[in-house]
């Protein structure tokens, strides 16, 4: 589990107004309600100049942004005037424009300050996944403030810590989730192999949960597999990439080798991006075998379409004479972004869809499309709470839910020749 205020002394968040952001009505590049934000920075002497990091996020993003390295000026600009009363400006540079006047009023800002006293600065569009995200790590998902600052971070709730590692990557914050106790286990299992498979990685962070049941949890254990394997793998890649880094990139002529390096790190990237998915598949797999439903993976339906599970056969799926709502299509994807609509598509004989996830949180214009499109999200109970309004809990499925839909389906499937044997 991953605390934020083991990475923040505190923060603050604003709903932007029509003056911070439209460069048509202010032209004095700050950012209003700045008393409050004393809290947070404290009372300046002179003119304090804040390293900030900052980015404008929405769920339009396809890779991790780039942070935009600039300053944020914090003073009072009535300190040598001894007969007024304070007041505090926090202003940002003509530098960050392209990035404030991307925002619009309604937009949120992050203000965060780290341990060393940076700060950093993202602005989540209004109405957004990637903000309502950024209130379920932080914990402000039920204010009604138009500002908020705190900085009693030891009241911060604990978060998943896959989920809440990709979005402290989106703040530029990078998170040690190996474990050194943990290498030993994993180095005498596969002391042969440089990176195992995945299935055979994924079997080996099953064996290492000791209390999880599939069959009267089955939320609870895929959260607990995920997470083992997530902790496993992150271990097993530190000391990979440690012992890439101490055999150097020098390259032939003795200089530093810039590819090499840059090889290096494109290929974690990848390859933490190609494993969440699959291993994701194949806990899931794990669960529906402890039950004993019948699915098959990777079933080809209609041209080349694959969907990730079919239920209950790719036979009763060809076969017209079996009824289309006891076939379920069941699609599954770390995290969502818009990449959802893919399952639409992946089998026309099954109308009703569902797409099991773990983000834990998502917008509700985004849950409204998926219930207009008949799609349904699964999502393991562990992560239906404040990341969702109530509307979109009673909505949401948990695993165990699905679990009973599938059995109760396969309980009126009608019994053939092809089943007996």
């Amino acid at each position: 589990m991953i605390r934020i205020g083991d990475y923040f002394q505190g923060f603050a968040t604003k709903v932007l107004a029509d003056v911070d952001v439209n460069k048509l009505t202010s032209n004095q590049h700050e950012f209003n309600g700045s008393k409050a934000f004393r809290d947070l920075l404290g009372t300046p002497v002179g003119k304090m100049h804040l390293p900030t990091k900052m980015a404008y996020l929405d769920d339009d993003l396809e890779e991790m942004p780039e942070l935009f390295e600039t300053s944020l000026t914090w003073y009072d600009s009535r300190e040598k005037k001894e007969t007024r009363g304070p007041e505090y400006r926090l202003l940002y540079l003509s530098a960050a424009e392209h990035i404030i006047y991307r925002a619009n009023a309604g937009d949120t800002m992050f203000l965060a300050k780290e341990d060393g006293g940076s700060l950093i600065l993202v602005i989540a569009k209004q109405g957004s996944t990637i903000l309502r995200q950024l209130q379920w790590i932080f914990d402000v998902q039920n204010t009604t403030e138009s500002l908020f600052v705190t900085t009693s971070m030891e009241r911060q709730p604990e978060r998943e810590e896959m989920a809440s590692e990709e979005l402290l990557a989106l703040l530029g914050i990078e998170v040690d989730l190996g474990d050194d106790r943990l290498l030993e286990a994993i180095l005498r299992k596969f002391h042969s192999e440089l990176w195992p498979s995945t299935p055979h990685f994924a079997a080996f962070a099953r064996s290492m949960v000791k209390d999880a049941d599939p069959v009267t949890d089955p939320d609870g254990t895929l959260m607990s597999w995920v997470g083992m394997e997530h902790r496993l793998f992150r271990t097993l890649e530190k000391h990979r990439i440690s012992e890439s880094i101490s055999n150097g990139f020098l390259g032939p002529d003795g200089n530093v080798d810039v590819d090499a390096f840059l090889k290096l790190s494109l290929s974690v990237h990848n390859r933490r991006k190609s494993r969440a998915g699959l291993s994701l598949e194949e806990h899931i797999a794990a669960v529906f075998t402890a039950h004993g439903v019948r699915f098959v993976k990777k079933a080809k339906t209609e041209g080349k379409k694959e969907p990730d599970f079919l239920f209950p056969s790719k036979r009763d799926y060809d076969d017209p004479r079996f009824p289309p709502a006891l076939l379920t299509l069941l699609g599954s994807k770390t995290t969502l972004k818009d990449r959802w609509r893919q399952v639409l598509n992946e089998a026309d004989r099954i109308p009703d869809k569902h797409l099991l996830t773990l983000q834990p949180a998502i917008s509700e214009d985004q849950t409204a499309e998926m219930r207009a499109e008949r799609l349904q999200l699964v999502i393991p109970k562990q992560l239906h709470g404040p990341g969702f309004t109530e509307t979109q809990q009673q909505w949401l499925m948990g695993l165990d839910d699905f679990m009973n839909e599938i059995k109760h389906r396969e309980q009126q499937a009608p019994v053939t020749v092809d089943h007996l044997f």
